[in-house]
This record gives C-alpha cells, sequence and structure tokens, in this order.
C-alpha cells in the first residue's frame, strides 16, 4: 500500500505544542517550517551583510531606481539567491519587529517604574507587564515556524538585530 499522501516522513524537528490549543495562528506553522531553509550562522551572516550593504548603499535618495540599485548590489554582496534572500528576511523582520516592541515596552514600564503610585499609573504598569508577556510569547511562538536553534541564534544576537531592524525601518518609513 502507498504511504498517506499526509505522511511527513518522521519529520520532528518542530513538534505540535498546540494539540488542545484554539491558537489558529500555530496551525500551519509545522508545514511553514518544512519549507524554510534553516538558518545557521553563516545564512545569518549573509542577510546582515545584505542589510548593512542596502543601508550602505541606499543612502539618502529613495527613488525607486536608487532602491532597486542598493537591493541589487546588497543581494551580490550578501551571495544569496532571491527566494532565500526574502524569506531570511522575512524571519529578521518577523524578529526584529517583536525585539524592538518589546524593547519600548520595557523601556516605558522602567519609566513608569520610577514614577509615584497612583491608580492611573498602577493600571497602566499592568497594561504594559500585559503587552510585555505578548510580545514575549510572540517572540516564542517563531520558535514553531523557523526551530528551536534559528530562534536561540537569533537571541544570541538580538542588539545587532534590532539596530537592523531600526534603521531599515528608519530609511523604509522616510519615503
Amino acid at each position: 500500500m502507498a504511504p498517506s499522501l499526509f505522511d511527513d516522513h518522521g519529520y520532528q524537528d518542530v513538534p505540535n505544542r498546540e494539540v488542545h490549543s484554539t491558537d489558529l495562528s500555530a496551525a500551519d506553522d509545522r508545514t511553514l517550517r518544512m519549507a524554510t531553509p534553516r538558518v545557521d550562522a553563516s545564512l545569518l551572516d549573509a542577510l546582515v551583510r545584505f542589510q548593512e550593504s542596502f543601508l550602505a548603499h541606499a543612502g539618502s535618495d529613495l527613488s525607486a531606481e536608487a532602491l532597486a540599485t542598493a537591493h541589487r548590489q546588497a543581494q551580490d554582496a550578501s551571495g544569496l539567491d532571491a527566494k532565500t534572500l526574502e524569506q531570511g528576511v522575512s524571519l529578521l523582520r518577523a524578529f526584529g519587529g517583536r525585539r524592538w516592541t518589546a524593547r519600548k515596552l520595557d523601556d516605558k514600564l522602567r519609566q513608569l517604574e520610577s514614577q509615584p503610585a497612583s491608580p492611573q499609573t498602577d493600571e497602566l504598569r499592568t497594561r504594559l507587564r500585559g503587552e510585555l508577556v505578548k510580545q514575549e510569547r510572540a517572540t516564542d511562538a517563531l520558535a514553531r515556524r523557523y526551530g528551536e536553534d534559528t530562534l536561540a541564534l537569533l537571541k544570541a544576537h538580538e542588539a545587532r538585530l534590532v539596530d537592523l531592524h531600526t534603521r531599515m525601518t528608519g530609511l523604509f518609513s522616510q519615503g
């Protein structure tokens, strides 16, 4: 008898931890994980090289032609094909965005901790803590899609990745 069309051939690097959950966002993570290249240190270096090169070549000229040229030059510098590059940059955007947001929430929470207690500040602290927990969960959920090793690698380089994310976002928000 032929194997099932849905057989994953023992692919278990991202176990389904959401068995009894109603979290529908986790439903496709395992499938998407199988379609995404593994991110190791050399791929991460190439993705960082792309972003740094793009920022260096883009400069202050935000015309479509200048951005296209900067993208082409940065892709050449990274040595990555278009598909791998886009999948990797997508991961960096997701991780960088979550970590940037978590840092901003944490900064705001620290500012509030130095203020005297009042019903307003207590409520705001509670809301900020709740949002910070959500951001941490969302960051951890990236492991379902990209793998535990990838998330650990990204966390090890968090400061640099958040800096690049901030600079890339700043560049694109000018136009």
